[in-house]
Formats: structure tokens, sequence, C-alpha cells
């Protein structure tokens, strides 16, 4: 009786797909299969990642390894003080680079930076193509090349009305897209709230 079953409901449904395939039985034809291979490999994905993760027995103890904090700044002002205490919780050593095309504007920051004197060592690269994203990128690459894990913290102006946030970070966002993409270096956005 279950085979009998079984073998009308099977030709009632080819002769109903063969008859509506153009008015929409393709959708099922097609479709379903697809999206059951779909979920088929999600589900894979996610079994492989458990898999990658889990541990075997009670994980080793943290090791504490020596730490870089870099933190591009353009000026001694408020964002560089919150950026650079911000930096101090995070690393051990904190070194700020600041990238100038003039020399003038240079030296005013290494005369601001020795009259504040944070504690932290000031790099200046120099620039003249007017680049900013660029030199930062390739000073973090040069230095982490080192066994200390190195983070880079980028200051983000948050504005209180959303109208004024495409006139802030473009460059700290590029930066933090370029520098993401190194296994080597942890990017952090220090968001500082700007009442405007």
């Amino acid at each position: 009786m279950n085979g009998i079953g079984a073998v009308l409901t099977a030709v009632a449904g080819i002769v109903l797909l063969t008859t509506k395939f153009l008015a929409g039985a393709w959708i099922v034809v097609i479709l379903v299969p697809l999206l059951m291979l779909l979920f088929s490999r999600i589900e894979r994905y996610y079994t492989l990642v458990g898999e990658k993760l889990s541990l075997d027995g009670t994980p080793p103890q943290p090791t504490r390894t020596r730490s870089l904090v870099v933190v591009p700044l353009g000026g001694v002002d408020a964002v560089a003080v919150s950026a650079v205490n911000a930096a101090y919780t995070l690393g051990d050593e904190v070194v700020v680079v600041a990238v100038f095309d003039d020399q003038a504007k240079a030296d005013a920051m290494r005369a601001g930076w020795a009259q504040w004197n944070p504690g932290a060592r000031l790099d200046i690269i120099d620039s003249p193509e007017h680049s900013l994203v660029r030199p930062v990128v390739h000073y973090v690459e040069r230095i982490s090349r080192d066994d200390r894990q190195v983070t880079v913290l980028i200051p983000q102006l948050e504005p209180m009305h959303d109208r004024y946030r495409i006139l802030h970070n473009q460059r700290g966002l590029l930066m933090a897209g370029l520098l993401s993409s190194r296994t080597d270096v942890i990017v952090c956005l220090l968001k500082l709230r700007l009442d405007l």
C-alpha cells in the first residue's frame, strides 16, 4: 500500500512539474536543490570552524609578550591626550608617529611634544608626496618584524550629528583597512566624541 502510494505521488509530481515548469515549477526544481547545497556548505563550514577552535583538555596558560602601541597623530591636542592615555592601557611601549610634508610643522610638533613630554617616543616621518596613510603603513610593517605584539591605535572623531561624519575619519578608516589585512598587527579604533 505504501509502495503504491509512493509511486502514484512520484508520477503526480513528475506530471505536475513538467506541465507547470514554465509557470513557476522551475523554482522548485532548480532553486530548492541549490538552497539545500548552500545550507549544507554553510553547515560544513561551521563544523570546520568549530573543530579548529576546539581545544583538547585544559588550555595552556596565557603568555605575556612584549607589546608596542603605535598611535598616528598630527599634533599635540585633546585627541593626542586621549589617544596616548588609551595607548598606555594597551601596551608596554607607546610610539607616536606623525607624518609631515613641511619641516616647520614637524618642528612645531617636536616642540609641542617636548613641552608636553607624556613619556611616549615621537617618530616623525617626512612625506614629500603629501601622503599620510602609506608612510604610517610602511612604518608599522617595518617595526612589526620584531617578536613583540604591535597594536595600532587610530583615533577617530565622532561628531554628535551624522551629517558631519563624512567630514572626519576618512584617512583613519583607510589606514585601518590596510593594516587589518596583516595578521601580526592589531588595529584598534579610538572613538572620541566631538560636541558639534
